[in-house]
């Protein structure tokens, strides 16, 4: 009897950690977030975030829990963070993050399939977004700074930016797996969780 209450005990205080760890983990990411809309390298805060939101996938192996963290960030975002389009640009990166979590658990090629497909869909609905709803042409604004260095037609150079936006998501999602791989270890050295 006493031997099932301490596994009970154990439980809980698991459980326990991993719940303040994810409460911590939200409030720090916030003020990651937060401070990376203030300086010149938004990009870098933008896609650090989005590797550590992967955290509670992590620590509680739940789709529902992972989600939770995501919406959590994104509603404080929205909240307290000024700059709309830095906010839309996260918003879209971050609902990667479940996406993933759920690809991963398919074969290697299926889930880059996957991967592929939601990062296309996503990023003309962010341009979309960003063009029409907040006003903010980055294919043209981006076109025009390239043309003023090399002379070259729009269209095209539109097109350079869609095959170099893929090959940067295959490199960010190469990275993603180290950087994965390592919290994997930190997380369960911390929590003390295998």
């Amino acid at each position: 009897m006493a031997d099932r209450f301490n596994k009970i005990e154990s439980s809980r205080t698991t459980r326990s950690k991993k719940v303040a760890f994810l409460g911590i983990f939200l409030g720090f990411l916030f003020v990651f977030l937060y401070i990376g809309s203030l300086t010149p390298s938004k990009w870098t805060f933008l896609i650090v975030a989005s590797y550590l939101l992967y955290g509670p996938y992590l620590i509680f192996d739940s789709f529902f829990m992972g989600l939770l963290e995501v919406f959590g960030l994104n509603v404080l975002a929205y909240l307290f963070i000024p700059r709309i389009g830095y906010v839309t640009t996260f918003a879209f990166i971050s609902f990667y993050i479940p996406i993933r979590y759920l690809l991963e658990r398919h074969g290697k090629v299926l889930s880059w399939v996957g991967k592929y497909v939601y990062f296309n869909c996503a990023f003309f609905i962010w341009l979309f977004v960003q063009g029409v709803v907040l006003d903010i042409d980055i294919l043209s604004q981006t076109a025009q700074a390239i043309q003023k260095v090399v002379i070259i037609d729009e269209k095209l150079v539109m097109y350079g930016i869609v095959i170099f936006a893929n090959v940067f998501f295959a490199g960010y999602e190469i990275l993603f797996e180290k950087v994965v791989l390592e919290m994997k270890k930190w997380i369960e050295k911390f929590l003390d969780v295998k």
